[in-house]
């Protein structure tokens, strides 16, 4: 991907692109009006005006008629000229979960997107994943990993300098989110807090390749471009997609037991002596037959806390057996 812009920022959400569409839509026609100006003699001037119209609807817009390339701000304070903040393409789905990857032009530096604030007021069950990143027309940088839930900036990771001449300043604000572990970042550097490697490194956990996922145009079922133009569709009028047909329960529990079984696997590998891991395997199928998730979740623990593997990767293993066993 060209690096000809400066702010480029992105986001991930497991909700299908018409409930985010409908989402974005009316959290936008919720959005508060600035204020009429009403001092001095240019606001008297102004107050001859007519009441400012409302903002135009968020609609969904013939496919092409956004531009093909990213939706970056092309200049760090491009006055308005970089492209109208209110263009929003939603494409799905991407990486394991099936999310919706949002791309909008983010105006907003130094603290959390209004937007996404109000989309994630507007869809409270679902976890929003922000990423930001700069490009060549940054005279400085800034990289980083928000995670909105309900209305509010939940854990926010960056870091940022006005200039290359500057020194890297880190921003920490939350508690950490489980996919920090799948990307570790080295204690000894605080300018790693948020690096585009890590970013590549959490979105490589949900099954997404950071190379790839803002050039692949190609890739997706569903692609829905919305802007303010007239002539465009209100995304409450496109119709619903089709119920996912249900999963055949012979398969989900082939997949869940190949799950369990190569966690286990590996862990039982990197903590126990060969002698003992088929004795464990055992003692752990037992109390699975028998109902005892409980208790083998304490047993899966205690084993990984034996094991040799970083503490990041051994926490992730039994937090997903957690997952896995209802807990």
């Amino acid at each position: 991907m060209a690096e000809d812009f400066a702010v480029l920022d992105f986001a991930l959400v497991a909700a299908a692109p018409r409930a985010v569409a409908v989402a974005l839509a009316a959290a936008e026609a919720g959005a508060p009006q600035a204020p009429p100006r009403t001092g001095g003699v240019l606001g008297r001037l102004f107050g001859r005006k007519p009441a400012p119209s409302p903002e135009a609807p968020l609609l969904v817009q013939p496919a092409g008629t956004l531009p093909r390339g990213v939706l970056a701000r092309e200049m760090l304070d491009d006055m308005g000229f970089g492209g109208a903040d209110r263009e929003i393409r939603l494409s799905a789905p991407v990486g394991n979960a099936g999310y919706t990857l949002i791309e909008w032009r983010e105006r907003t530096d130094g603290g959390p997107s209004p937007r996404l604030v109000a989309l994630s007021r507007a869809l409270p069950a679902e976890e929003i994943l922000a990423f930001r990143l700069t490009g060549g027309q940054h005279p400085g940088g800034e990289y980083g990993f928000a995670v909105y839930r309900g209305g509010q900036v939940v854990r926010r990771l960056g870091i940022h300098r006005a200039d290359a001449g500057s020194d890297w300043e880190p921003t920490q604000s939350g508690t950490a989110h489980a996919l920090e572990a799948e990307a570790p970042l080295d204690p000894s550097d605080p300018g790693a807090l948020m690096t585009p490697a890590r970013q590549a490194g959490i979105l490589a956990a949900l099954g997404i390749d950071a190379d790839r996922l803002l050039v692949d145009r190609d890739g997706h079922e569903t692609v829905l471009e919305l802007s303010t133009r007239p002539g465009g569709t209100a995304p409450e009028a496109l119709a619903e997609a089709p119920p996912e047909p249900e999963e055949d329960t012979a398969d989900a529990a082939l997949a869940w037991e190949d799950e369990v079984t190569g966690l286990l696997v590996t862990a039982v590998t990197d903590a126990l002596p060969e002698d003992e891991q088929v004795p464990w395997l055992d003692a752990m199928t037992a109390d699975l037959e028998a109902g005892r998730t409980e208790a083998a979740l304490d047993r899966a623990r205690a084993l990984l806390d034996k094991g040799s593997r970083p503490a990041p990767v051994r926490a992730a293993a039994a937090a997903r057996l957690a997952v896995l066993f209802g807990h």
